[in-house]
């Protein structure tokens, strides 16, 4: 059965204040068109510009996740875009006369009520998913942080939180099928924290709008008389609901016994929509958060940049390389006798690139260097690093196939095993700098596990025609 593309029936807004702001926001979605994304918009600003809900634009995750293009900002847009990815929403235009969305309760269920009251519109064309192929790891040893994505026909979330706080603890949960479990048993979930956090962020000039019941506050240490009427007034506690009842600031009770995790599930959820499109895997995770989950996402949008590729210039699909001869043809320009790359093996775009030289007796530069002792030259072994890179740096230019990459300067190139017919050459290529068409890789060449050369390259992109002189 094929899954089509989803968008909303009509218009709905949601008021309130705003977390970090404490300023009175009006959050407005839109439907949008098949292909469109998700993307705020903010119509409070010159021009109404607009920043697209994707991880290419995340800026800042120190207090949820902050999307921005210039000086424009979107903050908070966690809980909205879990909503969106939670019903199922793949376009969708959200307008925000404010930096931020309204704070609700905390969690994403004020947003799910408003888009599920306008309804849920079928599109006519496929949704398009990005499916786990195999592992994906982020690990973070000082931090304890470890996430797992691995395939899975359907999206799946298996989660554990560690806490020393006796209210929290140790927590578990798992999501097995987001359509029907998401709206019940998740979205309620509130963001949670411990008052000590809290109050250091109101003595900062932070959380503005941050009252008792935005949030499932944790009572972390022992509090007196004096204690208790300073957080009543910076929380606007009532006078009729109890400060410290249960360890929870206000009186609050918990939506779910293990709300503090789900709330974690619903963070991930919102930064994964980052990705543009909804994942088939299932992610394990332990000890993680904002920061690790976006550090997830960049890690997919890395292999989805790879898969892109593929699809563009590779044509039979093969698990041992990335782009054969024929491919490599489609993006570098250079043929025979100068194509020096017969086979990409690794690629990433933005960071490496790994090639293959099948170093031939047939080589036409044999017959002069050396007759009697044929060797490589040096130079053309730098040549096949630098058309290794181009492979890396035409993928990182638009319109790749009308560029050419040309070297502008060579450094620290060393030489340290001749290399003959018979060897496979193998090129790592990393980049190290890239703006505004320049930039700077790093090469290295080996023979089996040998170093055989090594360089840094600068390079410029520059348009195939007219050809510069």
């Amino acid at each position: 059965m094929v899954i089509k593309q989803r968008t909303i029936q009509g218009e709905n807004v949601l008021r309130g204040i705003g977390l970090h702001t404490g300023c009175d926001v009006t959050i407005r979605f839109k439907p949008a068109p098949i292909d469109h994304g998700i993307v705020f918009k903010r119509v409070d600003l010159p021009n109404s510009p607009a920043i697209p809900a994707h991880i290419d634009y995340v800026t800042d995750i120190e207090r949820g996740t902050t999307l921005s293009i210039g000086d424009t900002k979107v903050n908070t847009v966690e809980h909205v875009l879990a909503a969106a990815y939670g019903l199922g929403i793949d376009n969708l235009m959200i307008e925000l006369d404010a930096p931020e969305p309204p704070r609700g309760d905390g969690s994403a269920r004020p947003f799910v009520q408003v888009l599920k009251n306008v309804g849920i519109l079928i599109q006519d064309a496929p949704k398009k998913y990005y499916t786990i192929d195999q592992p994906v790891i982020y690990h973070n040893e000082e931090k304890r942080i470890d996430i797992v994505m691995v395939p899975s026909d359907e999206f799946r979330v298996t989660y554990m939180i560690e806490y020393k706080h006796p209210k929290i603890g140790t927590q578990y949960t798992s999501l097995y099928d987001l359509d029907r479990e998401f709206v019940d048993d998740f979205a309620s979930a509130r963001t949670f924290c411990l008052l000590s956090e809290v109050e250091l962020l109101k003595e900062r000039g932070l959380i503005k709008g941050g009252l008792y019941d935005n949030a499932v506050v944790f009572i972390d240490r022992e509090l007196n008389g004096e204690d208790k009427k300073r957080i009543q007034k910076m929380f606007e506690v009532p006078l009729d609901k109890s400060i410290e009842k249960d360890g929870i600031l206000g009186d609050l009770e918990l939506v779910y016994y293990n709300e503090p995790v789900r709330h974690k599930v619903v963070d991930l959820i919102g930064d994964l929509a980052l990705l543009g499109m909804p994942v088939k895997g299932h992610v394990l995770a332990a000890r993680a958060g904002h920061f690790a989950h976006v550090e997830l996402v960049k890690l997919l949008r890395k292999r989805q940049q790879t898969q892109e590729l593929v699809k563009k210039y590779q044509t039979k699909s093969s698990k041992e390389y990335v782009f054969d001869i024929e491919a490599i043809q489609k993006i570098l320009p250079h043929r025979y006798p100068f194509l020096m790359v017969d086979r990409i093996i690794e690629l990433v775009p933005g960071e490496y690139v790994t090639g293959v030289k099948n170093v031939s007796i047939n080589e036409p530069f044999f017959q002069g260097h050396f007759p009697g002792r044929p060797v490589m030259p040096g130079v053309l072994i730098t040549e096949a690093m630098g058309q290794v890179g181009g492979v890396l740096l035409l993928n990182t230019a638009n319109d790749p196939g009308n560029k050419l990459v040309f070297f502008t300067g060579l450094d620290n190139v060393k030489f340290r095993k001749t290399v003959v017919p018979g060897d496979q050459l193998f090129m790592r290529v990393e980049l190290q700098f890239f703006r505004r068409n320049i930039c700077k890789m790093k090469g290295m060449a080996y023979v089996a596990d040998t170093l055989v050369a090594e360089a840094e390259m600068q390079a410029i992109i520059v348009d195939r025609n007219p050809v510069p002189r």
